[in-house]
């Protein structure tokens, strides 16, 4: 038997007044898993540490807290998997299961204020491994000073250790990080969460354990020592949401494959009798999530609040003086093509049907349709609209809502409005279907709704992510909107000057739903304001696109504003500069609520 070793170091999640989840994986189920805390723990040797652990040998100074344990039922690899070539499986295999177990302890009855040393101790039959010592503290306090990592879009990419390295270099320690999502890049890939051989694992970066050199390869990083330290909050994105589980070869075709779950349950209404005979209402409800899409592999992942009616993959927190909301809004992502005539069609995309799929609705893409409504009526809309009347959001100094695709923003995916898609069907003289297309409609977007709603209730920050580089944007109202997600690539912008013009479908689809370059929601990008890049021409750029910079942001409450550095990978002795600095929040709370503080 191999002996047991830790995947992953220690991670914190969700403090409370006085406690903090401490998470951590390995590939074997184990014994006994527990967190070592108290002052103690610094002095034990590994020996001590396992002895303390089991309960056979109690050291001094030190609690010993044991774990709960459960098995992730969705992560698997498949043969393109970066793993070692003897783990790898073939084409052959398909999607093959990896057993993976999460442990999890609560360390309560801690003090405000006070930080702990703390190690993480799993058990096997007979082995045993001891994680290193970190430090960790219950929520802060209202009035503590806190310095936030605004990040999203890591999925593995190449400049993500380079980034997160600089962070903590330029800007660190922080006391949480804020992710908007896209956190892996298939969400069932283990190893793109744990040990992917390029180095550039999810938590492997967020805990300075990686080794993925920069895009040019002249220096490799290693990421940064955070969540062992500072928990972190993330928010659903696109590739967090796992599509078609049922049937599929290969993790990226069963991404791709996600169909509405009114689809999946049309065609589980055709199916029951041969596949729930019993009419076993689990069943039906498991049937219809594999065939559909589901974020199981990202409920288990993170420890989170579950009191909405979207349990984890939308909530509400406190942490010291910020109210976070971070929303489940994010839709199936399809390429560009659009053809007008349907017999030259071949392929499935966010305008239309291929051809040979026209039978079969289960073999349809249906645009790119969304996951969980954020329309008006909906529950997550109506959830929203009582949080932000809530007394938590309302008294707090600083109102960030966190979601993955954002109302403004520069980026190739801001297009098409988020609205649903709207189903036409063309049919021949005789009335055969001959092709499916679809319109976004731009007075649909429901996250243009959306951004009325939170510049009346004086949001300060609206954090965003999903088209790879930084831009930023401020409303009528004060309300900040920043998408800071030129992390590991860019998918570049799409502005005046830019070179870049995003796709628009020519008739019969309606071209006036679709814009080819700014903001479709019509506000003006801000130039960040201490160092912005320029163009050919000499002009500062209000956004930053770039394969070759690194940029991450900071929301430090102790100073009331948002920082966001670059660093160009090229010339790494330069190490990162700031570009941007923009004032959040609000002052007193005991005054006036309603209005943000004056940029």
């Amino acid at each position: 038997m191999d002996p047991i070793t830790l995947l992953s170091d220690p991670f914190l999640q969700l403090p409370s007044e006085a406690a903090v989840h401490v998470a951590w994986a390995t590939e074997a189920r184990g014994i006994r898993h527990a967190v070592l805390v108290g002052d103690g723990v610094t002095g034990l040797t590994a020996d001590a540490a396992r002895d303390a652990a089991s309960g056979s040998a109690p050291a001094p100074g030190v609690r010993v807290v044991v774990a709960a344990s459960r098995r992730f039922s969705q992560l698997a690899e498949d043969a393109g998997s970066w793993v070692p070539e003897e783990r790898r499986p073939t084409t052959r295999d398909g999607i093959v299961p990896r057993e993976i177990w999460r442990h999890e302890a609560l360390v309560d009855a801690l003090a405000a204020g006070e930080r702990m040393p703390y190690r993480v101790v799993s058990l096997g039959d007979d082995s045993f491994a001891v994680s290193d010592v970190f430090t960790l503290g219950p929520a802060p306090r209202r009035g503590d000073a806190l310095r936030v990592l605004l990040t999203s879009d890591h999925q593995a990419a190449p400049n993500v250790a380079a980034n997160l390295q600089k962070a903590v270099e330029a800007a660190g320690p922080f006391d949480a990080v804020f992710a908007a999502g896209d956190l892996a890049n298939l969400p069932d890939r283990a190893s793109e969460w744990f040990d992917d051989t390029r180095g550039s694992a999810f938590w492997a970066l967020l805990q300075g354990r990686g080794a993925r050199p920069d895009r040019h390869e002249l220096v490799q990083y290693r990421g940064g020592e955070i969540v062992q330290h500072a928990p972190l909050f993330p928010a659903v994105g696109n590739h967090d949401v796992q599509g078609r589980t049922a049937g599929s070869v290969n993790m990226l075709s069963a991404i791709f494959s996600a169909v509405p779950r009114a689809v999946a349950a049309a065609e589980y209404e055709r199916v029951a009798a041969s596949v729930n005979p019993a009419g076993d209402p689990a069943v039906q409800d498991a049937w219809i999530e594999g065939n559909s899409f589901n974020t199981r592999t990202y409920d288990e992942m993170f420890t989170l609040p579950t009191d909405s009616p979207g349990g984890a993959t939308y909530y509400a927190v406190s942490f010291g003086d910020i109210r976070l909301v971070s929303l489940f809004a994010t839709r199936m992502w399809r390429p560009t093509d659009a053809v007008a005539d349907p017999a030259e069609r071949t392929t499935t995309s966010r305008w239309q049907e291929a051809p040979a799929n026209l039978a079969d609705p289960m073999a349809q893409g249906h645009g790119e349709h969304i996951f969980a409504s954020l329309a008006p009526g909906s529950p997550q809309h109506e959830w929203l609209r009582a949080e932000l009347a809530s007394e938590e959001f309302t008294g707090a100094r600083y109102r960030v809502v966190m979601m993955h695709e954002g109302p403004h923003g520069l980026g190739a995916n801001i297009s098409p409005p988020f609205a649903d898609p709207v189903r036409i069907e063309e049919r021949s003289d005789d009335g055969e279907l001959i092709g499916v297309r679809y319109d976004y409609p731009a007075d649909a977007d429901q996250l243009r709704d959306l951004a009325g709603l939170l510049d009346e209730a004086g949001v300060d920050l609206v954090l965003s992510g999903h088209s790879h580089l930084w831009n930023r944007f401020v409303a009528a109202s004060g309300t900040v909107y920043l998408e800071t997600s030129n992390v590991g690539n860019t998918h570049g912008a799409f502005w005046r000057g830019s070179g870049r013009e995003r796709v628009i479908p020519p008739a019969p689809w309606d071209a006036g739903d679709y814009r080819a370059v700014g903001d479709p929601a019509g506000l003006e990008p801000v130039v960040p304001s201490v160092a912005p890049f320029t163009g050919e021409d000499g002009l500062p750029q209000p956004y930053v696109q770039s394969n070759d910079h690194a940029v991450f942001s900071v929301l430090d409450t102790g100073a009331g504003e948002v920082v966001t550095w670059a660093f160009d990978v090229r010339m790494p002795e330069l190490g990162p500069w700031v570009i941007d600095r923009v004032a959040v929040g609000r002052g007193d709370v005991t005054g006036d609520q309603s209005s943000p503080r004056a940029l």
